[in-house]
């Protein structure tokens, strides 16, 4: 049997904290097709179960469009079941806008409540796996691992939407602790939540997994995006991560030590850009990094302007730091030497640390010599 584990897709999500309204709303509609892509696939892999562990939408409120296509999807394919396991940022309204156009709910789509809901899932082979689910709050976060009955001769698979902690202690809504859902009887449990793909061994029998967003959405997004793909057989469940994103969120740090100026840097990131297989498609983010020479430039302008023709989306980002020879400006007679000795001063007084030397020196440089204005 082969089952698909998604979360949080985040469908309706604005998206327009680095791109204008043009690219954000080409995002969104990309969100929408690479979630119908994605049950597609599920239907050319014979996949006869999709769990959706949570935040499918972003917003209490969603779109038309964002409703039609969930629900296309999951009447095109009647021989997939949908398992949906509302997460913090899931709301009542789809559900309720199906019912109110329909008069029903799909037969093919099984939702949870907030307390353990068990479904028996029979494929086509014979084998069954029962999947289980709760949509954690306030009210039941300390009690649904104690109240967790499951049977042990069974294939089990539970669904939860949260962050996991290896203890209870002080518990948010949406904490998971692990350790209490150990030795359990669980084979495989799909979580929602965390956006980066993630799978660790839970106990002696089975495994947990985040499968992560279905698309980055920012950078704190970066890598590889999808979902994945369970093959279960004679009672055991095999878990492949599936990338599938349409874009990815890149970090691309350079190291410009040994640079001195905006063209230089532009070389640079677009041989590290091509080392590191970065594709036009991707939205990326450059990090300028290294210790530099003071009288090294770069023009963060300057470069984005210039990159926006090889990604999708760019920003760049001066991290270096200077490389301050305090020496060389012991008796030097300008301005900017004595900036830099009342900086040192204010560093031997215990005043500044070292880091904040290196940017205050960085940004007066700079200040000084006309490429920064004050805000």
């Amino acid at each position: 049997m082969i089952i698909l584990h998604v979360a949080d897709v985040h469908l309706d999500s604005k998206l327009n904290r680095h791109l204008d309204d043009r690219r954000a709303k080409e995002r969104r509609d990309e969100l929408l097709v690479t979630f119908r892509e994605m049950v597609e696939y599920a239907g050319r892999q014979g996949a006869e179960a999709i769990l959706i562990a949570g935040d499918l939408f972003d917003v209490a409120k969603i779109s038309a469009m964002a409703r039609n296509t969930v629900l296309g999807a999951i009447l095109e394919h009647p021989g997939i079941m949908f398992y949906y396991l509302r997460g913090n940022h899931d709301a009542d309204a789809f559900l309720q806008e199906v019912k109110e156009r329909r008069g029903e709910i799909p037969e093919n789509l099984r939702l949870f409540s907030e307390e353990w809901t068990s479904y028996e899932q029979t494929g086509a082979d014979g084998s069954s796996v029962v999947i289980t689910g709760a949509e954690m709050n306030s009210e039941n976060r300390g009690k649904l691992a104690a109240s967790l009955a499951l049977d042990q001769k069974c294939v089990n698979l539970v669904m939860l939407h949260g962050q996991e902690v290896e203890t209870a202690g002080k518990m948010d809504a949406e904490v998971i602790p692990l350790r209490e859902y150990k030795n359990r009887g669980i084979d495989y449990l799909a979580l929602g939540h965390v956006h980066a793909p993630k799978l660790e061994r839970l106990d002696a029998r089975g495994v947990y997994a985040y499968a992560g967003c279905l698309e980055g959405r920012g950078f704190d997004e970066c890598g590889p995006r999808g979902f994945y793909l369970l093959t279960i057989s004679e009672g055991k469940v095999d878990a492949k991560f599936v990338p599938f994103a349409k874009r990815l969120m890149r970090e691309l740090p350079v190291d410009a030590s040994d640079l001195t100026d905006s063209n230089d840097a532009l070389l640079r990131i677009r041989k590290e850009a091509r080392a590191q297989g970065i594709s036009e498609k991707d939205l990326v983010k450059v990090l300028l990094t290294g210790e530099i020479s003071m009288d090294a430039t770069f023009d963060e302008g300057y470069l984005t302007k210039a990159l926006e023709a090889d990604f999708y989306f760019v920003k760049v980002a001066n991290r270096t730091v200077p490389k301050v020879d305090y020496e060389r400006f012991a008796v030097d007679a300008s301005l900017k030497g004595e900036y830099v000795r009342r900086v040192k001063a204010a560093v031997q007084a215990g005043e500044l640390s070292g880091d904040e030397a290196a940017e205050m020196i960085r940004l007066g440089i700079r200040l000084l010599a006309g490429e920064e204005k004050l805000s």
